[in-house]
């Protein structure tokens, strides 16, 4: 497995950071289109582009309702948190397949742009289960694309669980049982973080 199986549409870093942001709402919730932009850091045309590639492989939806003064919403079609599925689900599989094909390299060694690309993509999915904030992963994103070493490569995970245990440790608290009158929690990069930051069910306050 190599990061040629990872979906390029939403491996463009900014692309994914639009896939990621939005996947991180409830089901059926929206974000106008300015209040995306804001988050995103994107001109307005520049993130107009970006939603046609996304919106003509059916991974968003943009809406505009209730007359020319309505504001225009944006959301994650299933199709397209389908796509950002299999794309982390070959994310979580790299760092298993890099340990059993390499040792570790020095820090001092070069990196390429697999390594970034592969660096990128798990800042991705952090980003989407709420463990970094959308500046943090942009100053991360900036630091993994311009990253040169292994050494400087990793000082943009260094404080993140690795992945692939981290999947490992879901799946098997998933397969306990529940306590009684315990009452699931949102699954990670879904309701939590959108709350965190005051949003609310129909789109952003």
């Amino acid at each position: 497995m190599t990061t040629d199986e990872l979906d390029p549409l939403i491996h463009v870093p900014t692309r994914l950071k639009i896939v990621a942001t939005l996947a991180a709402l409830p089901d059926g919730d929206t974000l106008s289109f300015t209040r995306l932009q804001d988050m995103i850091g994107l001109t307005p045309g520049s993130q107009i582009i970006h939603l046609c590639e996304l919106g003509y492989a059916g991974y968003v939806r943009t809406d505009k309702t209730g007359g020319d003064r309505a504001p225009t919403t944006v959301a994650l079609t299933g199709d397209g948190r389908a796509a950002l599925d299999r794309y982390t689900a070959v994310l979580r599989q790299l760092p298993r397949v890099a340990r059993e094909d390499h040792q570790a390299p020095a820090p001092c060694v070069r990196v390429g742009d697999a390594d970034r690309d592969a660096a990128a993509a798990a800042l991705g999915e952090h980003f989407a289960q709420g463990r970094l904030t959308l500046d943090e992963l942009d100053a991360r994103l900036d630091a993994t694309l311009s990253a040169i070493t292994h050494g400087e490569l990793s000082q943009a995970t260094r404080d993140l669980p690795d992945l692939t245990v981290l999947s490992a440790r879901v799946s098997l608290s998933r397969g306990k049982r529940a306590r009684p009158g315990h009452k699931p929690g949102p699954a990670p990069g879904q309701a939590a973080w959108p709350r965190r930051h005051g949003w609310t069910r129909g789109g952003s306050s």
